[in-house]
């Protein structure tokens, strides 16, 4: 039997969306037979919602997608959809729940439903066991949030949304909160969500019962969770050879594509670049209560170590944290210090990070009666004659980052005491990390070194050295090294001036004169200059005549005493005038700062060198400066540094790395295996002894020399 068309048109629902499409009013009625379609398999699912139904999902994506053709029919499809999903979310098939998902991203898209209404319940959803269904509400979440404040922040909906999170948090679902922790991390990696309020929200999320959860949030602020960033090097695309390559060689299908992708890298790269960076502050700096934080933080690390309910490498990670958060804000938390002595001990497991860490917890407001003791527990458990060299090394370099920060710290008995046994110390890594603690101290309190060990610079320097005290920071007025300019200005002034001068010299009576007119008395020039200088000669002798008699009453007035003489008003003004300095004048640029710290660095040379006034024979490089900024300004000790020095075994290195030893030099002769046997070699072992007597290389091997055989039976060997 025939079908008719209509009942071709309802059998084949993508047909008749692509109808409905071009002609909506025409093909009405066969939407309205769907519609009503749906509605029936929609009631039987209600009553069954556990029920696999591949028509219903065929349904839900058709209406979907001409929603905007019928918006009268369709207004309440979306709140249909929505309330299923709030009720039976959980016991619904896994493949029809995510079609109704994809059909309400679908809607959304398209501006027919709002982030109001469509997100907080995709938050209640991370509920559901479903993987591939979190991933997709994950990124859509992120995806529309960053849509929303792409013009402007959208402070209703983010503030909103950050509420719902807690809420979130506060039900106790594991998958739920992690997940949600997921989508804030990701939206301050953005810059969408980079306030203070999201930080502090993250920052709850260390307080939580889930490991997992407390591990997220601590990965975000020791930024282990960064997205890394593609190398530029790789999308450097040179757009004229390919154009070459287009031209002359043969024309593809592939190098065309390829020609096409790289024009449209090269313009997102500019369009990037045109882009203005927003500069936003490290996370550690917008909690709201550091110090408090910091000490529930470590009530919490406190209680899991005598429980022992959260693993050793999350409780490594909330030290580092806390760590990090005295050393930025400059907390006080001295049983933190206490908690940290019996972790250092040489068999301790990951003992170099915790040592990084006690050193990075310790500024110049730490009490220096607390890091003695921690200085002392080194000292006694890593520097002695037993121990091993990396554990030598590891104490000296962990003593001298805590003395950096903390210089009171140390006291004077200790110090000599280790930097007589291991300055002059057979083992190179030891004697270099007792002669860094050496140098540190001959720069911040060379009275603590004896006088052997303090130094050309540190001796010279000590009249007007002054001892370090608790507490004391160094207040600085204007641009540190901005004199340095002012005076070489004034120095390239008087270079000038001097070069003109020497110019003036050379020139003869009328040179610079050209185009100038005579004097209109008509005097003559010549008779003028003989009469000066008849006058400059009467004046000098005068003043001949004045220096001998000063010179014979030179020898009574040194018998007298110098009267002082009384400064006038004037002069007392002009003394207590400060000079002018030129970072009030004028903005410095990148030019002024590099010749600040080229001058540095030559001061630098010729202090350590001697040779002062010198031109020192280096030269000037901006991007080495700009290495040990930032090696400077960072904030963090790497547990690597403090194993400077180290010569680490070969085995170690092999076990560590599990690579295979790198082949030795020399002939291959006899260390070759092969895989499968020659048909000579084959033939060899098959052939009687009298058939091979006459060959050559038996023959060869009777008649050979003594070196020839200490040759074979070393290869051998």
């Amino acid at each position: 039997m025939s079908q008719t068309k209509t009942e071709i048109l309802l059998s084949n629902i993508p047909h008749l969306q692509n109808k409905i499409r071009r002609d909506p009013v025409s093909y009405q009625n066969e939407f309205r037979l769907q519609y009503n379609h749906f509605l029936a398999e929609l009631d039987i699912l209600k009553l069954n919602p556990s029920l696999k139904s591949d028509s219903l999902e065929t349904l839900i994506l058709f209406i979907a997608h001409i929603t905007s053709c019928y918006k009268s029919e369709t207004a309440e499809f979306p709140k249909l959809l929505i309330s299923l999903l709030e009720k039976d979310a959980a016991t619904l098939d896994p493949t029809l729940r995510k079609t109704m998902v994809q059909a309400l991203i679908l809607m959304k898209n398209k501006n027919e439903l709002t982030s109001d209404t469509l997100l907080p319940l995709f938050f209640n959803l991370f509920k559901c066991r479903d993987k591939q269904l979190r991933e997709l509400l994950k990124s859509f979440i992120v995806n529309d949030v960053k849509r929303q404040n792409l013009k402007g922040k959208d402070n209703k909906l983010n503030k909103k949304l950050q509420n719902f999170m807690y809420k979130v948090w506060e039900d106790g679902n594991e998958i739920a909160a992690q997940k949600s922790l997921e989508v804030m991390i990701e939206l301050y990696h953005k810059n969408i969500w980079n306030d203070s309020k999201t930080v502090n929200v993250i920052a709850e999320a260390c307080f939580s019962q889930n490991p997992k959860v407390i591990a997220t949030a601590l990965n975000f602020f020791l930024g282990t969770d960064k997205p890394e960033e593609e190398d530029e090097d790789d999308e450097d695309i040179d757009i004229q050879s390919l154009q070459h390559s287009m031209s002359v060689n043969k024309k593809k299908k592939s190098k065309k594509a390829a020609y096409q992708k790289a024009l449209a890298t090269v313009k997102k790269k500019a369009k990037k670049s045109s882009k203005a960076e927003s500069t936003n502050f490290s996370a550690h700096h917008l909690l709201n209560d550091p110090q408090g934080f910091s000490e529930r933080l470590f009530s919490r690390l406190r209680a899991s170590s005598s429980s022992s309910t959260i693993r050793f490498p999350l409780r490594l990670s909330m030290m580092n944290f806390i760590s990090r958060l005295i050393s930025i804000h400059k907390l006080i938390l001295i049983q933190f210090y206490e908690f940290l002595v019996p972790y250092l001990q040489p068999h301790q497991r990951d003992v170099i990070q915790i040592l990084a860490f006690a050193a990075q917890a310790t500024h110049e407001l730490t009490p220096p009666d607390e890091i003695s003791k921690i200085v002392e527990c080194i000292a006694d458990r890593f520097i002695w004659s037993n121990c091993a060299t990396e554990v030598v090394v590891a104490g000296l370099n962990g003593i001298r980052e805590i003395c950096i920060r903390s210089p009171l710290a140390m006291s004077e008995t200790l110090l000599q005491s280790l930097i007589d046994d291991y300055k002059n110390h057979k083992q190179k890594g030891a004697m270099n990390a007792a002669r860094a603690l050496l140098g540190v101290y001959r720069e911040i309190n060379p009275e603590m070194l004896k006088k052997k060990d303090r130094g050309k610079n540190a001796t010279i320097n000590m009249k007007t050295f002054v001892a370090p005290k608790y507490a004391q920071f160094n207040v600085v007025s204007g641009v540190e090294g901005a004199e340095f300019l002012s005076t070489k200005e004034k120095s390239d002034k008087s270079e000038e001036h001097n070069a003109e001068e020497s110019g003036n010299e050379d020139e003869g009576p009328g040179d610079g004169w050209e185009g100038w007119e005579v004097d209109s008395d008509g005097k003559d020039s010549s008779d003028e200059q003989e009469n000066e200088a008849e006058e400059w000669e009467d004046a000098d002798s005068d003043a001949e005549g004045e220096e001998e008699i000063d010179d014979d009453d030179q020898e009574e007035e040194d018998d007298e005493e110098p009267i002082p003489e009384t400064p006038t008003i004037e002069e007392k003004i002009v003394k207590s005038v400060p000079e002018k300095r030129i970072e009030l004048e004028r903005i410095l640029t990148d030019e002024d700062f590099k010749k600040i710290r080229s001058i540095k660095m030559k001061q630098e040379v010729e202090k350590l060198s001697g040779m002062k006034g010198k031109e020192p024979t280096m030269t000037y490089d901006s991007s080495s400066d700009e290495e040990e900024e930032e090696q400077e300004d960072s904030e963090f000790i790497s547990p690597t540094s403090l194993l400077q020095g180290v010569k680490r075994k070969r085995t170690d290195e092999l076990s560590s790395k599990s690579e295979e030893p790198k082949q030795k030099y020399g002939s291959k002769k006899g260390k070759f295996e092969r895989s499968s046997l020659t048909n000579k070699i084959k033939s060899k072992k098959s052939k009687a002894v009298m058939m091979m007597v006459h060959k050559r290389e038996v023959k060869g091997k009777a008649k050979r020399s003594l070196k020839d055989k200490s040759v074979s039976a070393r290869i051998i060997m």
